[in-house]
């Protein structure tokens, strides 16, 4: 069976991403801090509760009767992603997709730079940028060893864009760089079998805009119809298992909302 590992799939669009690729006929391994239900809180916002948990996207999983595996993953800690690749190999013996689509949210995502802290500065770089790298890393010797692999990178458009508001610096700037992890991938590895993608969402509403924002979640969008969660997951489903998806692993962030319709394909 084809396994993929899902990072930050206890909510939102992470939750979304998982189920799909469960009804799709993969093995899920779902990974989060939220191991339980009630536990969520939103480090970027004052600890604010926020719905959903690994243990609940499991049992939605297998309630469609998909596999699924829970794990607990930190991006913070290096030791917690080592331990979620081997729990996956442990447990399916084969790890086909990444979805590093998980993002640590300190309070320093909103800061100005004179209000910055810098200590968190530091964590939400190592946690966005540097310990993705190593996910990538400890990802890629099991594809290696099958001589197949795909990796899908969430990013946001507000990493490339001019300066709008509504995020500081150390947001953009890590994902920024997270941004180059899959052209790495792809320059190193693609002779390899492997395929790197790099996509993002799009104003998307999710369980977490809500909880965090309240009827503020409406208003984020500037009068903009926002997108649903599963829109991204149709499109993570079809990098992770087509045939002709290699052709378009690259440096392009692909606007997975409009994927199918972007490039004229047939989703089926």
């Amino acid at each position: 069976m084809r396994t993929a590992l899902v990072t930050g799939a206890s909510r939102g669009i992470g939750r979304a991403i998982a189920l799909a690729l469960g009804r799709a006929g993969f093995a899920v391994v779902v990974t989060a801090r939220t191991m339980q239900a009630g536990e969520g809180r939103h480090d970027g916002m004052g600890q604010v509760p926020v719905p959903g948990s690994v243990a609940e996207t499991v049992t939605a999983i297998e309630a469609e009767g998909g596999t699924a595996l829970g794990v607990k993953l930190d991006l913070l800690d290096r030791d917690s992603i080592d331990a979620a690749v081997h729990a996956t190999l442990a447990r399916f013996g084969r790890l086909d997709v990444l979805v590093a689509n998980g993002i640590y949210q300190g309070p320093a995502v909103r800061q100005t730079l004179l209000d910055l802290d810098l200590d968190d500065a530091e964590r939400l770089t190592t946690g966005n940028f540097v310990n993705q790298v190593h996910l990538a890393r400890v990802a890629l010797a099991p594809m290696l060893r099958h001589g197949a692999g795909r990796m899908i990178f969430m990013s946001t458009l507000s990493s490339v864009q001019p300066t709008v508001g509504s995020s500081g610096l150390f947001y953009n700037g890590p994902k920024a760089a997270f941004n180059r992890i899959p052209d790495y991938v792809n320059f190193e590895h693609g002779k390899d079998g492997i395929s790197a993608f790099l996509i993002e969402p799009d104003f998307t509403m999710t369980d977490t805009l809500r909880a965090v924002l309240g009827e503020e979640a409406d208003r984020i969008g500037l009068g903009r119809t926002p997108f649903q969660a599963e829109d991204t997951a149709r499109t993570v489903v079809w990098l992770a298992q087509s045939p002709d998806a290699p052709a378009l692993a690259g440096p392009e962030m692909i606007r997975a909302p409009t994927f199918f319709a972007d490039r004229g394909i047939d989703p089926s």
